[in-house]
């Protein structure tokens, strides 16, 4: 994809990140794409994301397969106290009523559909298009162009994370909550699973119509670079901008500005083996918010390198009357046969009836007359 210009950006105070702008589709299978845009202001902490509903799916039946997003997203920084080389985006997703309170959106009960963090490593490609590591910057993801989506809700409904193998000592609560992955066996890089069936979409009486609202929850962070970003023709990084597990920047807080994230329970302990890649850590230095649970970056989003916000958008099923009918042409037509035979004495008349030879004549209907 070529590079697009990120218009409409207003410029960042220092330590304030520029939201992001971008265009998402919502989509029930079956229907047109609904467009959505994004908008963002320059205020800190602050994101606007509206999403417009996809068109009325008619279905005989009143089922839905699937209901899914293409999401594409720019984010911008500006001013950061602390090199940025990686983006991650979190997409979770939850139903509820129509026209929720925003304390009533934000109670929801949200299931993770989505993670994957993009490197700000000067890729420019189809997918992405981004600047490079920088206390500024810009990242342009577009990683659901074409048939590539992300499925919400569908037919089989949200994973079995109970039963998930999951390795490298992760547990389904980490799993959920962000602090250490370990993909469970068979699970797609990126991609959680949908949050449920399509159960709450389906309307079963004919002619008759329900209205869905799937609410979505995007939670954007910004981290460090690690240490595939030091090579001698790319990128200069000082020791001390690299960090393993690339945590979120800035994660003291800048003295009480912003949310504090460098507690023990948020980091993690470098190991001999990672500390041979960087030149100013060594084993058992500990490195701040390399772990933080997905529910605390989204009550610190006063800080610079954390944005959440919420959107919703409809789906409409219609459910189309039962109806039958036929239709054709019969092709009717009458015909006589005209024909007489010659009849021999002893034979069958037309008629059907046998007569026996009188020697007089006969006619063709069976009806004989004699010599008086």
């Amino acid at each position: 994809m070529s590079k697009q210009p990120l218009d409409g950006l207003k410029d960042a105070d220092r330590r304030t990140v520029l939201k992001y702008i971008g265009g998402t589709g919502a989509v029930a299978a079956g229907t047109g794409l609904g467009v959505t845009a994004l908008t963002g202001s320059a205020a800190a902490a602050t994101v606007d994301i509206s999403s417009s509903n996809p068109d009325t799916l008619e279905s005989d039946d009143g089922e839905v397969d699937e209901v899914f997003i293409n999401p594409s997203l720019s984010v911008t920084w500006d001013g950061m106290d602390d090199v940025v080389g990686k983006v991650r985006v979190l997409i979770e997703a939850a139903t509820g009523d129509i026209d929720l309170d925003p304390p009533e959106i934000e109670s929801l009960e949200y299931m993770p559909v989505f993670r994957a963090t993009g490197y700000a490593n000067g890729t420019s490609n189809e997918t992405e298009d981004e600047t490079g590591p920088g206390t500024n910057g810009e990242f342009h993801i577009d990683w659901f162009d074409g048939d590539e989506q992300i499925s919400v809700y569908d037919d089989d409904g949200a994973p079995d994370y109970e039963a998930g193998a999951y390795n490298c000592g992760a547990t389904m609560d980490s799993y959920l909550d962000g602090t250490l992955m370990g993909d469970p066996i068979d699970a797609q890089n990126g991609y959680y699973g949908a949050a449920g069936t399509t159960d709450a979409f389906e309307e079963e009486t004919d002619t008759g119509t329900n209205t869905t609202t799937v609410y979505l929850r995007y939670t954007i962070s910004l981290h460090a670079p690690d240490a595939s970003f030091i090579t001698e023709d790319r990128y200069d990084l000082d020791p001390e901008d690299v960090r393993p597990h690339s945590p979120i920047v800035m994660a003291d807080g800048a003295d009480g500005q912003y949310p504090d994230l460098s507690g023990d329970e948020y980091g993690t302990n470098v190991t001999a083996d990672e500390a041979e890649d960087y030149d100013d850590l060594e084993a058992g230095d500990f490195v701040a918010a390399t772990a933080v649970p997905y529910d605390v970056l989204q009550d610190s989003t006063d800080h610079p390198a954390i944005m959440s916000t919420y959107t919703h958008f409809d789906v409409t099923v219609d459910n189309e009357a039962a109806e039958a009918g036929v239709s054709g042409e019969s092709g009717a037509g009458a015909s006589v046969d005209e024909d007489i035979d010659t009849i021999d004495s002893g034979n069958t008349t037309d008629s059907g009836n046998t007569t026996d030879s009188t020697g007089g004549n006969q006619t063709v209907d069976g009806n004989a007359t004699g010599d008086n």
